[in-house]
This record gives C-alpha cells, structure tokens and sequence, in this order.
C-alpha cells in the first residue's frame, strides 16, 4: 500500500529554503578548504626562512641532518607562536572554576541559554520542524527558544566561551602553521639534496670525437 505526502506551499517553500542553505553550505565549505590550502602553502614557505642560511653555507650537507636540525627549529617556533592562545584557554578556565566556585555549582553549562553563554544568541527548537499527520508531513519553522539578552550571573560563561574561542583559534592557526612547515620541510628535504641524472649521456659527455667537435667550434 503506497502512502502519499502532501505538502501545502508554505511546506514546499520552506523545503526549497533548506535545500538553498544546504547547497550554499556546501559552496562555502569548498571555498573554505581552497582558501586553507593557499593559506598553508603560505604559511610552509617560512620553512625555507628557517633553514635557508644553514643549507646555503653548507652546514647542513646531507637529508638526516636537514629533518633533525628542521623540525626543532619548526617545533621552537610553533611553542613560541601558541603560547599565548594556550594562555588565553588557561584563563578562561580559571575564570570559570573561579565562577563555579563562587555559586557553588560545579555542575554549571557555560553554554546554556539561562545564565551562561548562550543567553548572548539566538537559539531555534528544530525539533518542531517536521510532523507527521497521519499520511501527511507537516512542515513549520524551527521555533524560536532564546532571543540574545544579558545575564549577570553568566560572567563566568562569557569569559570562558570568549577565551575558549579566542584562545581555540590562536592555537589552531598555530597548529596549522606547524603542519604546512612540516610537509614544507619534507618537500624540501627531497630537493635540497637530491642528485639527478636529469639530461646527462655519459656517452655524450665523455666521446672523444665531440670534445674535438667543440674545441674546434670554439676556435
């Protein structure tokens, strides 16, 4: 027995408004790996900044040598560049232990939309979306459970959420930057010292009759 759907044209309408959301999504999550791979490519080239000097006064002649002395300098930069998004993250969470103690209540949500911060946002109930009615499916907009409004009591909430992204993204670009320095320094590292045989004829290049040829050509 076949059970048919209907669907009133405010179900079709808002349908095709999340199937747009979906498609935009998808071309967003597109452009934003193709503008990470650039920023990466970008970030590896302080790679050869870090070895440059070494490698050109040939202190560094061989590929072992290169990785080891590479991925120190590479690790003593990625320290140095996310210290202070680690601090932050620290500091976000003694302020939220600090809170937690202050109300006695461990058990606390920093996110929740009551007294933490997701009082600050606006929070939809898409659980109400979709219904069944017997053969039919009905569809209405998500519900609206929180406008943004201020809580006093949600200091600690905000001082985490903020530090937690704040901090969370700091050390992320700096993790980032040491993964696109090390396929740099692998990338190099293949390079730097490899030996080609790329256009060479050893027949060529030592045939007695073509060292005359070019002696005489030179004369």
């Amino acid at each position: 027995m076949m059970t048919f759907i209907s669907l009133s044209e405010n179900d079709k309408r808002f349908l095709f408004a999340i199937l747009l959301v979906f498609i935009i999504v998808l071309v967003l999550i597109g452009y934003i790996g193709y503008l990470v791979t650039r920023i990466m490519k970008w970030q590896g080239k302080k790679m050869d900044t870090l070895v440059a000097d070494p490698v050109i006064t040939r202190v560094i002649t061989d590929k072992h040598h290169f990785i080891s002395y590479a991925r120190k300098k590479n690790w003593r930069l990625f320290f140095k560049q996310s210290y202070i998004g680690i601090l932050i993250l620290l500091f976000g969470v003694i302020m939220l232990l600090i809170r937690d103690g202050v109300y006695k209540d461990f058990s606390y949500n920093p996110f929740n939309t009551k007294d933490g911060f997701g009082s600050l946002i606006f929070v939809w109930d898409y659980s109400v979306c979709f219904k069944r009615d017997g053969a039919s499916l009905i569809v209405q907009w998500p519900k609206l459970i929180n406008t943004p409004h201020f809580e006093i009591k949600a200091w600690g909430g905000y001082l985490f959420a903020i530090s937690l992204f704040v901090g969370g993204a700091w050390y992320l670009v700096a993790l980032q930057s040491l993964i696109a320095r090390t396929f740099r320094m692998y990338s190099l590292s293949n390079t730097a010292f490899e030996k080609t045989l790329n256009g060479f004829n050893q027949n060529v290049a030592y045939n007695p009759n073509n060292i005359n040829t070019n002696n005489e050509n030179q004369q």
